[in-house]
Protein backbone atom coordinates (compact mmCIF):
# COMPACT_ATOMS: atom_id res chain seq x y z
CA UNK A 1 0.00 0.00 0.00
CA UNK A 2 2.75 2.25 1.13
CA UNK A 3 4.81 1.70 -2.28
CA UNK A 4 1.47 2.13 -4.11
CA UNK A 5 1.03 5.54 -2.40
CA UNK A 6 5.09 6.56 -3.10
CA UNK A 7 4.58 5.64 -6.85
CA UNK A 8 1.18 7.82 -7.25
CA UNK A 9 3.14 10.61 -5.37
CA UNK A 10 6.12 9.99 -7.88
CA UNK A 11 3.67 10.22 -11.22
CA UNK A 12 2.00 13.10 -9.82
CA UNK A 13 5.10 15.25 -9.62
CA UNK A 14 6.74 14.29 -12.77
CA UNK A 15 3.18 15.27 -14.24
CA UNK A 16 3.58 18.55 -12.66
CA UNK A 17 6.80 19.02 -13.38
CA UNK A 18 6.26 18.14 -16.79
CA UNK A 19 2.89 20.23 -17.20
CA UNK A 20 5.21 23.13 -15.64
CA UNK A 21 8.06 22.91 -18.25
CA UNK A 22 5.44 22.58 -20.88
CA UNK A 23 3.75 25.96 -19.77
CA UNK A 24 7.30 27.84 -19.21
CA UNK A 25 7.83 26.44 -23.41
CA UNK A 26 4.02 27.69 -24.64
CA UNK A 27 4.53 30.88 -22.66
CA UNK A 28 7.54 31.62 -23.92
CA UNK A 29 6.58 30.57 -27.41
CA UNK A 30 3.57 32.49 -27.57
CA UNK A 31 5.21 36.12 -26.15
CA UNK A 32 7.77 35.38 -28.50
CA UNK A 33 5.68 35.05 -31.47
CA UNK A 34 3.30 38.20 -31.09
CA UNK A 35 6.28 40.38 -29.91
CA UNK A 36 6.19 42.90 -32.82
CA UNK A 37 7.89 46.18 -31.79
CA UNK A 38 6.66 49.13 -33.34
CA UNK A 39 9.43 51.45 -34.73
CA UNK A 40 8.47 54.38 -33.65
CA UNK A 41 8.10 53.54 -29.75
CA UNK A 42 10.89 53.78 -27.61
CA UNK A 43 10.49 53.80 -23.64
CA UNK A 44 12.59 53.35 -21.07
CA UNK A 45 10.29 53.89 -18.52
CA UNK A 46 9.67 49.90 -17.52
CA UNK A 47 11.98 48.88 -14.80
CA UNK A 48 12.22 46.69 -11.44
CA UNK A 49 13.51 46.88 -8.75
CA UNK A 50 16.91 45.74 -8.19
CA UNK A 51 17.73 45.71 -4.77
CA UNK A 52 17.68 42.55 -3.08
CA UNK A 53 15.85 41.50 0.11
CA UNK A 54 17.58 40.29 2.79
CA UNK A 55 16.71 36.27 2.99
CA UNK A 56 14.36 36.62 6.09
CA UNK A 57 12.47 39.73 4.71
CA UNK A 58 11.74 37.41 1.43
CA UNK A 59 10.57 34.55 3.17
CA UNK A 60 8.56 36.99 5.41
CA UNK A 61 6.81 38.93 2.52
CA UNK A 62 6.20 38.36 -1.32
CA UNK A 63 8.42 40.43 -3.47
CA UNK A 64 6.47 42.60 -5.50
CA UNK A 65 8.24 43.80 -9.39
CA UNK A 66 8.27 47.38 -10.14
CA UNK A 67 6.37 48.92 -13.25
CA UNK A 68 6.10 52.14 -13.53
CA UNK A 69 2.77 54.18 -15.11
CA UNK A 70 2.05 53.38 -18.71
CA UNK A 71 -0.17 54.02 -21.62
CA UNK A 72 -1.53 51.54 -23.80
CA UNK A 73 -3.40 51.81 -27.51
CA UNK A 74 -5.43 48.71 -27.85
CA UNK A 75 -6.86 47.82 -31.62
CA UNK A 76 -9.63 45.37 -32.98
CA UNK A 77 -8.93 45.12 -36.33
CA UNK A 78 -9.98 43.20 -39.48
CA UNK A 79 -8.01 42.24 -42.18
CA UNK A 80 -10.26 39.39 -44.23
CA UNK A 81 -7.78 38.01 -45.20
CA UNK A 82 -5.97 41.60 -46.63
CA UNK A 83 -2.55 43.00 -45.38
CA UNK A 84 -4.47 46.39 -45.01
CA UNK A 85 -7.30 47.20 -42.86
CA UNK A 86 -9.09 49.73 -41.07
CA UNK A 87 -9.18 49.38 -36.74
CA UNK A 88 -12.74 48.79 -35.84
CA UNK A 89 -11.92 49.05 -31.80
CA UNK A 90 -9.79 51.48 -30.74
CA UNK A 91 -9.02 52.47 -26.88
CA UNK A 92 -6.53 53.68 -25.34
CA UNK A 93 -6.33 52.71 -21.60
CA UNK A 94 -3.99 54.42 -19.05
CA UNK A 95 -2.40 51.60 -16.38
CA UNK A 96 -0.82 52.34 -12.85
CA UNK A 97 0.50 49.37 -11.30
CA UNK A 98 1.19 51.19 -8.29
CA UNK A 99 -2.61 52.53 -7.32
CA UNK A 100 -3.91 49.45 -9.80
CA UNK A 101 -5.62 52.25 -11.63
CA UNK A 102 -7.01 51.31 -15.34
CA UNK A 103 -8.80 53.45 -17.31
CA UNK A 104 -9.82 53.21 -20.66
CA UNK A 105 -11.07 55.70 -23.11
CA UNK A 106 -12.61 54.60 -26.81
CA UNK A 107 -11.98 57.15 -29.58
CA UNK A 108 -14.88 57.16 -32.32
CA UNK A 109 -14.02 55.83 -35.63
CA UNK A 110 -15.74 58.69 -36.75
CA UNK A 111 -13.42 61.57 -34.98
CA UNK A 112 -11.93 64.04 -37.04
CA UNK A 113 -8.03 64.04 -36.34
CA UNK A 114 -4.85 65.11 -38.66
CA UNK A 115 -3.51 61.69 -39.67
CA UNK A 116 0.09 62.50 -40.69
CA UNK A 117 0.82 62.32 -44.18
CA UNK A 118 -2.36 62.09 -45.48
CA UNK A 119 -4.55 65.20 -43.68
CA UNK A 120 -7.52 65.38 -41.75
CA UNK A 121 -9.80 62.02 -41.80
CA UNK A 122 -11.54 59.79 -40.02
CA UNK A 123 -9.52 58.33 -37.17
CA UNK A 124 -9.99 54.69 -38.33
CA UNK A 125 -8.64 55.32 -41.60
CA UNK A 126 -4.89 55.63 -39.74
CA UNK A 127 -4.78 51.84 -39.74
CA UNK A 128 -5.47 51.36 -43.60
CA UNK A 129 -3.21 53.78 -44.30
CA UNK A 130 -0.29 53.36 -41.74
CA UNK A 131 -0.40 50.11 -39.89
CA UNK A 132 -0.60 50.59 -35.37
CA UNK A 133 2.69 53.17 -36.22
CA UNK A 134 0.65 55.69 -37.42
CA UNK A 135 -2.58 55.08 -35.22
CA UNK A 136 0.28 55.57 -32.26
CA UNK A 137 1.26 58.57 -34.05
CA UNK A 138 -2.58 60.30 -34.71
CA UNK A 139 -3.20 59.40 -31.42
CA UNK A 140 -0.22 61.53 -29.70
CA UNK A 141 -0.49 64.29 -32.07
CA UNK A 142 -4.54 64.41 -31.80
CA UNK A 143 -4.58 63.83 -27.62
CA UNK A 144 -0.89 65.37 -27.05
CA UNK A 145 -0.53 62.44 -25.08
CA UNK A 146 2.41 59.73 -25.11
CA UNK A 147 2.30 56.00 -26.18
CA UNK A 148 4.02 53.84 -24.14
CA UNK A 149 2.86 50.13 -25.80
CA UNK A 150 0.12 48.77 -28.22
CA UNK A 151 -1.81 45.86 -28.80
CA UNK A 152 -3.70 44.11 -31.46
CA UNK A 153 -6.13 41.60 -31.93
CA UNK A 154 -7.99 40.48 -35.23
CA UNK A 155 -11.72 38.86 -35.29
CA UNK A 156 -10.96 35.58 -35.93
CA UNK A 157 -9.18 35.77 -32.51
CA UNK A 158 -11.92 37.29 -30.67
CA UNK A 159 -14.14 35.23 -31.91
CA UNK A 160 -12.12 32.13 -30.65
CA UNK A 161 -11.15 33.85 -27.18
CA UNK A 162 -14.77 34.15 -26.12
CA UNK A 163 -15.61 30.48 -27.20
CA UNK A 164 -12.49 29.43 -24.66
CA UNK A 165 -13.91 31.23 -22.04
CA UNK A 166 -17.07 29.67 -22.61
CA UNK A 167 -19.19 33.15 -24.23
CA UNK A 168 -20.33 36.17 -22.36
CA UNK A 169 -23.18 37.06 -20.80
CA UNK A 170 -25.05 40.19 -21.90
CA UNK A 171 -28.28 41.49 -21.96
CA UNK A 172 -28.78 42.60 -25.57
CA UNK A 173 -30.83 46.07 -24.94
CA UNK A 174 -32.70 46.10 -28.39
CA UNK A 175 -33.18 43.88 -32.03
CA UNK A 176 -30.03 44.03 -33.52
CA UNK A 177 -29.97 42.63 -37.24
CA UNK A 178 -27.71 43.88 -40.20
CA UNK A 179 -26.59 41.96 -42.96
CA UNK A 180 -23.03 42.88 -45.67
CA UNK A 181 -22.52 40.86 -48.21
CA UNK A 182 -19.50 42.36 -49.07
CA UNK A 183 -17.65 42.00 -45.70
CA UNK A 184 -19.11 38.86 -44.78
CA UNK A 185 -21.06 41.17 -41.89
CA UNK A 186 -24.67 38.75 -40.72
CA UNK A 187 -25.25 39.69 -37.12
CA UNK A 188 -28.44 38.86 -36.12
CA UNK A 189 -29.60 39.04 -32.45
CA UNK A 190 -32.60 39.73 -30.28
CA UNK A 191 -33.41 41.35 -27.42
CA UNK A 192 -32.99 39.96 -23.72
CA UNK A 193 -30.61 38.57 -21.15
CA UNK A 194 -28.41 35.78 -22.72
CA UNK A 195 -25.28 33.88 -22.92
CA UNK A 196 -23.25 34.69 -26.29
CA UNK A 197 -20.65 32.90 -28.29
CA UNK A 198 -17.53 34.21 -29.68
CA UNK A 199 -19.12 35.06 -32.99
CA UNK A 200 -22.59 36.59 -30.94
CA UNK A 201 -20.25 38.15 -29.11
CA UNK A 202 -18.03 40.00 -31.63
CA UNK A 203 -21.47 40.92 -33.47
CA UNK A 204 -23.05 42.28 -30.31
CA UNK A 205 -19.52 44.31 -29.90
CA UNK A 206 -19.64 45.37 -33.56
CA UNK A 207 -23.41 46.58 -34.21
CA UNK A 208 -24.29 50.01 -35.51
CA UNK A 209 -26.02 50.01 -38.81
CA UNK A 210 -29.44 48.08 -38.75
CA UNK A 211 -31.93 46.90 -41.07
CA UNK A 212 -34.63 47.64 -38.07
CA UNK A 213 -34.99 50.84 -36.79
CA UNK A 214 -32.91 53.46 -36.21
CA UNK A 215 -29.00 53.06 -36.44
CA UNK A 216 -26.80 52.87 -33.03
CA UNK A 217 -24.41 55.50 -32.09
CA UNK A 218 -20.62 54.87 -32.06
CA UNK A 219 -21.14 55.84 -28.28
CA UNK A 220 -23.84 52.62 -27.99
CA UNK A 221 -21.16 50.40 -29.55
CA UNK A 222 -17.90 51.52 -27.37
CA UNK A 223 -20.55 51.02 -24.29
CA UNK A 224 -20.80 47.51 -25.66
CA UNK A 225 -17.21 46.72 -26.25
CA UNK A 226 -16.11 47.74 -23.00
CA UNK A 227 -18.27 45.46 -21.53
CA UNK A 228 -17.37 42.62 -23.57
CA UNK A 229 -13.63 43.64 -22.72
CA UNK A 230 -14.39 43.74 -18.80
CA UNK A 231 -16.42 40.40 -18.65
CA UNK A 232 -13.07 38.54 -20.71
CA UNK A 233 -10.88 40.27 -18.40
CA UNK A 234 -12.56 38.73 -15.37
CA UNK A 235 -13.13 35.67 -17.01
CA UNK A 236 -9.51 35.32 -17.88
CA UNK A 237 -7.99 35.82 -14.47
CA UNK A 238 -10.86 32.83 -12.71
CA UNK A 239 -8.81 30.15 -15.06
CA UNK A 240 -9.88 26.83 -13.70
CA UNK A 241 -6.93 24.44 -15.82
CA UNK A 242 -3.79 24.37 -17.26
CA UNK A 243 -5.17 22.73 -20.67
CA UNK A 244 -7.34 26.35 -20.32
CA UNK A 245 -4.81 28.25 -20.22
CA UNK A 246 -2.41 25.91 -22.89
CA UNK A 247 -5.60 26.88 -25.01
CA UNK A 248 -5.87 30.88 -24.71
CA UNK A 249 -2.07 30.65 -24.94
CA UNK A 250 -2.11 28.96 -28.92
CA UNK A 251 -4.99 31.63 -29.88
CA UNK A 252 -3.05 34.48 -28.13
CA UNK A 253 0.04 33.62 -30.44
CA UNK A 254 -1.56 33.39 -33.79
CA UNK A 255 -4.22 36.24 -33.09
CA UNK A 256 -2.23 39.14 -31.08
CA UNK A 257 0.46 41.40 -31.66
CA UNK A 258 2.01 43.67 -28.75
CA UNK A 259 5.48 44.91 -27.84
CA UNK A 260 4.72 44.12 -24.03
CA UNK A 261 7.70 41.67 -23.40
CA UNK A 262 7.13 38.21 -21.37
CA UNK A 263 9.03 40.07 -18.50
CA UNK A 264 6.27 43.10 -18.24
CA UNK A 265 3.50 40.54 -18.88
CA UNK A 266 4.69 38.35 -16.12
CA UNK A 267 5.19 41.81 -13.93
CA UNK A 268 1.55 42.64 -14.96
CA UNK A 269 0.13 39.35 -14.05
CA UNK A 270 1.89 39.38 -10.59
CA UNK A 271 0.94 43.33 -9.67
CA UNK A 272 -2.49 42.93 -10.55
CA UNK A 273 -3.61 39.52 -9.22
CA UNK A 274 -6.77 39.80 -7.57
CA UNK A 275 -8.04 42.64 -10.30
CA UNK A 276 -11.54 43.19 -11.05
CA UNK A 277 -12.95 44.15 -14.12
CA UNK A 278 -15.42 46.17 -11.89
CA UNK A 279 -11.97 48.45 -10.82
CA UNK A 280 -12.01 49.48 -14.54
CA UNK A 281 -13.05 53.30 -14.94
CA UNK A 282 -13.66 54.54 -18.78
CA UNK A 283 -13.91 57.99 -20.31
CA UNK A 284 -16.01 59.47 -22.80
CA UNK A 285 -14.48 61.66 -25.46
CA UNK A 286 -17.04 64.33 -26.12
CA UNK A 287 -17.94 66.12 -29.04
CA UNK A 288 -20.39 66.92 -31.50
CA UNK A 289 -21.67 65.59 -34.73
CA UNK A 290 -20.99 67.39 -37.96
CA UNK A 291 -21.21 66.70 -41.32
CA UNK A 292 -17.94 67.82 -44.08
CA UNK A 293 -16.87 66.61 -47.28
CA UNK A 294 -14.38 64.09 -48.00
CA UNK A 295 -13.75 61.64 -50.38
CA UNK A 296 -15.98 62.97 -52.72
CA UNK A 297 -19.00 62.49 -49.80
CA UNK A 298 -20.53 64.67 -47.41
CA UNK A 299 -19.66 62.32 -44.41
CA UNK A 300 -20.54 62.58 -40.67
CA UNK A 301 -17.36 63.36 -38.35
CA UNK A 302 -17.22 63.67 -34.77
CA UNK A 303 -15.65 66.55 -33.76
CA UNK A 304 -13.88 67.36 -30.55
CA UNK A 305 -12.63 70.82 -29.31
CA UNK A 306 -9.54 71.71 -27.71
CA UNK A 307 -11.27 71.89 -24.22
CA UNK A 308 -11.88 68.75 -24.09
CA UNK A 309 -8.77 67.01 -25.41
CA UNK A 310 -7.10 69.19 -22.44
CA UNK A 311 -9.85 67.78 -20.13
CA UNK A 312 -8.55 63.63 -21.30
CA UNK A 313 -5.06 64.71 -20.79
CA UNK A 314 -5.86 65.98 -17.44
CA UNK A 315 -7.73 62.31 -16.35
CA UNK A 316 -4.84 60.38 -17.77
CA UNK A 317 -2.49 62.34 -16.32
CA UNK A 318 -3.66 61.79 -13.12
CA UNK A 319 -4.20 58.21 -12.91
CA UNK A 320 -0.61 57.78 -14.61
CA UNK A 321 0.69 60.02 -11.57
CA UNK A 322 -1.14 58.67 -8.81
CA UNK A 323 1.23 57.00 -6.38
CA UNK A 324 -1.34 55.93 -3.65
CA UNK A 325 -1.00 51.97 -2.94
CA UNK A 326 -4.05 50.39 -2.92
CA UNK A 327 -6.39 49.78 -0.32
CA UNK A 328 -6.14 45.75 1.02
CA UNK A 329 -8.38 43.52 2.52
CA UNK A 330 -6.23 41.99 5.63
CA UNK A 331 -2.59 41.16 6.19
Amino acid sequence: MKRAIVVTLLIGFLMSVGLTGYGYFKYTRMTGEWFEPLHSIQSDQWRQDEEPSPPNEQKKKEQRPRLDPFTIMILGVDTRGEKKARSDTIILAAVNPTSQQVKLLSIPRDTLVKIPGYGQDKFNHAMFYGGAPLVKQTIEDFLGIKVDRYATIDFEGFIKLVDSLDGVKVDVKRRMKYRDPSDGTEIDLHPGLQQLDGKQALDYARFRKSEIGSDASDFDRMDRQQEVMKQLADKATRFTTLFRVFKLMDILEEHVKTDLTSDEIGRLAILFKGFSSSEIETMELGGTSRRMPKHGYNLWFHVVSDEEKKRIQHLIQKTLEDDKLPETAGP
